[in-house]
């Protein structure tokens, strides 16, 4: 359980965090110069510059977060990750935490996850009729991978949560591993990744394996482990959502074959691949999804050997997207 670092915080930058959270800001940015610091937010999916500070305010700031993330306070000339969480009223706001050594000093920047944000209903996604129809059916399966990938910040884990709560139901079974976890969901057992080394992704998902689970969710495979053991609990009686992070679907396989994952494997356990990305619309984002449900065709094409001449090719046409429901 994360402490409350409110009061560890000067006023002015625990002030700073909870605008940002309450606004929408994903990261914040705390970036040394030559003679002050900036901070920069994301927001709407673009860095922008948000303040100012003088240098010895930007090192007391850096100090502060440093020590309510748990991090060294002396070291400074190593990275160091670390996470809190800040109370305020209602507001439950978790960061975590990565400072950088660089030329001017230290940077630091805050992945700001709001904890009162609710999960959508998947028919609030932006999926097309005939998109949401193959997410349904590909949930509505006893076992299977269903990946969910896309560049970071394109919301591929609140599309889960849209998946999770969909099939929530108490006659199942549910289990997450994520890192953080970004909103409570009632009636489904979240558990959270720790730092100590001693409860990483395939660590806790080989646990999970032993907890009589019908759904998963792994937030992130990150790793080969992670990603053998995810691909095998989709082919032996389970359902399992997951994400990677990967520029299109055709770049998802790839490094699935990078993390070991073979070809037949692939073929045996993935029935839907959504590749997401966020746009701007005025001053709101909507998600354009790529949506490709894995029918008899697509495992033949992914069963035949990556080595000959058309693999890829025939793969690419496979996964084309099509963005116009029929």
């Amino acid at each position: 359980m994360l402490h409350n670092a409110s009061a560890q915080l000067p006023i002015h930058l625990a002030q700073l965090l909870f605008e940002m959270a309450n606004t929408g800001v994903s990261d914040m940015h705390l970036e040394a110069q030559d003679q002050h610091y900036l901070v920069r937010e994301r927001l709407l999916g673009k860095l922008q510059q948000r303040e100012v500070i003088a240098k010895h305010v930007g090192e007391q700031w850096v100090a502060a977060l440093k020590n309510a993330a748990g991090a060294d306070v002396t070291q400074r000339r190593v990275a160091q990750d670390g996470r809190f969480k800040l109370l305020h009223g209602q507001l439950v706001l978790d960061c975590r935490f990565n400072v950088l050594p660089t030329l001017w000093g230290e940077k630091i920047v805050l992945r700001l996850f709001n904890q009162q944000d609710q999960a959508l209903p998947l028919s609030q996604l932006g999926l097309l009729p005939n998109q949401y129809q193959q997410v349904s059916q590909a949930l509505a399966a006893s076992q299977g991978l269903v990946l969910v990938t896309g560049p970071t910040g394109s919301g591929k884990t609140r599309s889960l949560y849209a998946m999770l709560e969909h099939i929530n139901h108490p006659s199942i079974n549910i289990s997450t591993v994520e890192d953080p976890i970004e909103i409570p969901l009632l009636g489904i057992n979240q558990t959270a990744v720790r730092d100590n080394g001693l409860m990483r992704f395939a660590d806790c998902l080989r646990a999970l394996l032993r907890q009589d689970p019908d759904v998963i969710m792994v937030g992130e495979i990150r790793d080969a482990e992670t990603a053998q053991m995810t691909v095998q609990a989709a082919q032996t009686g389970h359902l399992v959502l997951a994400t990677l992070h990967a520029s299109n679907a055709m770049a998802a396989l790839i490094r699935l074959q990078q993390l070991g994952v073979t070809h037949a494997q692939v073929a045996g356990a993935l029935s839907l691949l959504i590749n997401q990305r966020l746009v701007t619309i005025g001053q709101k984002r909507a998600g354009v999804f790529d949506v490709n449900l894995v029918d008899e065709q697509a495992q033949h094409v992914l069963l035949s050997s990556p080595t000959s001449p058309d693999y890829w090719q025939r793969t690419a046409e496979l996964l084309k997207p099509v963005y116009i429901a029929p």
